[in-house]
């Protein structure tokens, strides 16, 4: 029988060797042969792995998007104008939080936070670009027309608008509703 006190120890605080979920837990599920569970745990490990980077590239396009992006700077420039003459309804890059997230989403936004942004499920800056017009068109509508979320047709009304304006690109989403 072997001395247990040899054994390396397996507590879930010793830091997992990256190289060992890059490779054998990544071929496993190319090959189809991990488990759900096996994967759905190699992708929070890589995540948490990755979490610092996300963010920091996160932050960078989220910089980059807010200087030159016309949608963005559009929604920018509309939101400001809905706001209160001191700017405190305002989005900009302070409130639009790049983190990692465990669910399965691109970002969110709430009134009384701002704009989360799901660094680990950012495809590229494209991606960060439609994730982000698509919550300032939520914050559009929350200023401009009060909607309430927990109302079904509200919320509905709320992600078909959010949808078109995001997937169109279109900067003349200006808030005419024709419902």
């Amino acid at each position: 029988m072997a001395d247990p006190s040899s054994s390396p120890p397996t507590t879930p605080d010793k830091p997992l060797d990256p190289a060992f979920y890059t490779w054998s837990t990544f071929f496993s599920i190319l090959t189809n042969t991990a488990s759900p569970n096996d994967r759905t745990q190699y992708f929070k490990v890589k995540d948490q792995i990755n979490e610092e980077a996300d963010c920091k590239r996160c932050d960078k396009d989220k910089a980059w998007l807010f200087a030159y992006s016309p949608i963005i700077r559009f929604l920018t420039h509309q939101i400001s104008l809905l706001g209160p003459e001191d700017g405190s309804a305002s989005i900009t890059p302070a409130n639009v939080r790049c983190r990692r997230c465990d669910v399965k989403q691109s970002g969110g936004f709430s009134p009384e936070h701002g704009i989360l942004v799901c660094a680990n499920h950012l495809r590229n800056r494209g991606h960060l670009e439609d994730t982000l017009a698509h919550e300032m068109v939520h914050a559009y509508d929350h200023l401009r027309f009060k909607l309430d979320p927990y109302d079904l047709r509200h919320a509905a009304c709320m992600e078909i608008r959010a949808r078109v304006c995001e997937t169109e690109g279109d900067v003349e989403c200006d808030g005419e509703t024709r419902v």
